[in-house]
């Protein structure tokens, strides 16, 4: 079984930290990094927190740190500048995403301003543009009518609950139509809604004709989809260089456990 294209979302609220993860990604053997440019609209600041029950430095060091996430004004980023420090910087294949409020996102301005970033990356030459499925038909067509290049469009939606294995399956057959790849991440209360994830994941995977799909879940469980990608049929899977405990809970995966799981399970 072939194993999927890797990609791995960058981590930072900067674009030298974007970079530098993604120089990291590359050097692991990354096939493509998704720039999250609606990060740069917020501003991350480490909590000190102090801890009664801890005793030196050594303890001190060992806990994970935790932060305040800060919303940035619309005009704190320049676009442009940012845009062309990526493409000049990362060596692989970029999917770019920015994120509104109402899918999880970060980028605090109105929808035509979200929309001209977007245009801008697809001139910028990305090789994906993330677009979610919610935009308006106006919008979307807008987008696809500016690409001129090869540019690739993921619809996307990270903003529903897991459904049956019916919906799940109608939800991507629905969305295909607009896109050349379909991203759903949903939103998981218990290892069910992994369960069923996995298994529409599979039933479209094993479909000669099938679209390309990336399905994961955020929550216990959501690591499944991404781990066993090789063997339900998955084309491409999303990762992280994040080493911190947070991944796990969050059912993300590091890029380096995700390489270790494919080898132990044998996935060719």
């Amino acid at each position: 079984m072939a194993r999927p294209k890797v990609v791995v979302s960058l981590c930072g609220n900067t674009v030298e930290e974007m970079l530098e993860d993604a120089a990291l990604a590359t050097a692991a053997g990354a096939d493509m990094v998704e720039v999250r440019f609606d990060q740069l609209w917020i501003q991350r600041e480490a909590v000190i927190e102090e801890d009664e029950n801890e005793e030196g430095d050594r303890k001190r060091r060992n806990r994970e740190p935790k932060w305040n996430y800060i919303p940035l004004p619309i005009e704190a980023v320049d676009v442009e500048a940012s845009i062309n420090a990526f493409k000049s910087g990362i060596r692989i294949p970029v999917i770019f995403t920015c994120r509104p409020v109402r899918q999880d996102g970060g980028f605090p301005g109105e929808e035509p301003e979200r929309i001209s970033v977007l245009k801008f990356a697809i001139e910028s030459g990305v090789s994906y543009i993330d677009i979610e499925d919610d935009v308006s038909d106006g919008d979307l067509n807008g987008l696809k009518g500016a690409i001129t290049g090869s540019t690739k469009v993921i619809i996307s939606d990270h903003s529903s609950s897991t459904p049956s294995v019916e919906e799940i399956i109608q939800r991507v057959d629905q969305m295909a139509a607009k896109g050349d790849l379909v991203k759903i991440c949903y939103r998981l209360s218990n290892r069910g809604g992994a369960l069923r994830v996995l298994e529409a994941a599979k039933d479209i995977g094993d479909r000669e004709d099938g679209p390309d799909v990336a399905l994961m879940g955020l929550g216990e469980g959501g690591d499944w989809a991404r781990i066993h990608a090789p063997l339900i049929g998955t084309r491409i899977v999303y990762s992280t260089m994040d080493e911190s405990m947070s991944v796990m809970k969050q059912g993300r995966i590091n890029l380096e456990d995700l390489t270790i799981a494919w080898d132990l399970l044998e996935y060719d």
